[in-house]
């Protein structure tokens, strides 16, 4: 089962003091605001594998976490750990090794700080998890997360993908891409893809997609859904906090 506990970029939705058309109906609306990513995995046997910590994750999250993995050491990816590495419990934290902060490494209290790199795969509980190489402004991983014959991508932060990562999915048969969508229809960044370059890429290797890491610059909520039902029917879909998916 996939928890979407964050779906937002880096500011979340609403952003403070920000009178865009998104975060206006965010306050509006409960259902549209969005914290910074944040996605937990909870296996067979009930616990969680924690991927991002963009939020403190105490009010949504109780069950023992059996590891934590980062995309990468952006901040809005990372926040939620320095109140989590007090938790009462050492918990393994695997993370690419470009970027650190400083402060985790020095300092993590009850983390395990692990260098993580692209092609490793790791067995964690019941689930099979393999790091991904991805196009970002720094060293970022995606994860290929497996478990009895079911697979899952989570893949963001990316613009596009590289080419072994594309070779690597294409043979997996994936029953749910997890796409980075930051921004909306015909805008073009060199780190993040828009919401119609997601969807194709989550179309093109997955039997459902499923787009987050959404800025408060995309469409507000209730447009994008509409636009993203209108274009891809039931292919793709929208994340928002709180979501749940059953793979």
């Amino acid at each position: 089962m996939i928890y979407f506990i964050g779906t937002g970029g880096s500011e979340g939705i609403p952003a403070h003091l920000c009178s865009c058309s998104t975060c206006s109906e965010a306050r509006r609306f409960a259902f549209a605001q969005r914290k910074p990513s944040t996605l937990a995995v909870i296996t067979e046997r009930n616990s969680a594998v924690l991927f991002d910590v963009g939020t403190d994750i105490r009010d949504f999250l109780n069950v023992p976490l059996e590891a934590i993995f980062l995309t990468h050491w952006h901040h809005d990816h990372i926040y939620g750990l320095y109140k989590l590495r007090w938790m009462a419990r050492e918990t393994e934290l695997y993370a690419p090794e470009g970027h650190a902060d400083a402060l985790i490494l020095q300092d993590p209290k009850n983390l395990r700080p692990t260098t993580i790199k692209a092609g490793q795969s790791l067995k964690i509980d019941s689930l099979k998890i393999t790091a991904l190489n991805l196009n970002h402004e720094i060293e970022t991983l995606g994860y290929l997360i497996e478990e009895n014959g079911r697979s899952v991508a989570l893949l963001y932060d990316t613009k596009g993908l590289p080419e072994d990562t594309w070779e690597f999915l294409k043979g997996k048969n994936l029953r749910l891409a997890i796409v980075d969508a930051t921004y909306p229809p015909g805008f073009d960044d060199p780190y993040h893809n828009n919401v119609d370059e997601a969807a194709e890429i989550g179309l093109q290797l997955a039997e459902r997609t499923v787009l987050s890491h959404i800025s408060h610059k995309n469409l507000p909520f209730l447009e994008l859904v509409k636009y993203v039902r209108d274009r891809w029917n039931n292919k793709a879909l929208v994340a928002y906090d709180g979501m749940v998916f059953y793979v």
